[in-house]
């Protein structure tokens, strides 16, 4: 399961069937909503193929602004499935990183050998 965050445009990688990419026309990618069962498609944007690898890049934006949504996605070129998988829809994502505080600021360790240096 792939993840989306609506915070707009995201970039994948993935692996597909090995094929051969003429240009991003070929390119599409279906969407069916698993609860509403409505189909749709997503442009594809950024598209880079590795062919020794079978790896697809590409940048997509799901029209889509449920939290939770979830997707059956079958990625298509021409005319043939090269990927077939599914998407969950989450909310955008920060990285909240802890502050630590030292206990006393007029000292800075430094690296040593293992050893501890006690203040009074």
């Amino acid at each position: 399961m792939q993840t989306y965050y609506l915070s707009g445009s995201n970039g994948y990688t993935i692996r597909v069937s090995s094929t051969t990419i003429n240009s991003a026309n070929d390119l599409t990618m279906s969407f069916q909503d698993m609860y509403t069962l409505q189909n749709s498609t997503a442009s594809l944007s950024n598209i880079s193929y590795d062919s020794y690898e079978s790896l697809l890049s590409f940048t997509t934006s799901i029209d889509t602004n449920l939290v939770g949504d979830e997707f059956r996605a079958t990625l298509i070129n021409s005319g043939s499935e090269i990927w077939h998988g599914s998407w969950q829809v989450f909310r955008p994502q920060t990285i909240d990183k802890a502050n630590y505080t030292n206990q006393n600021d007029g000292f800075i360790s430094n690296v040593s050998e293992n050893k501890y240096v006690i203040l009074d």
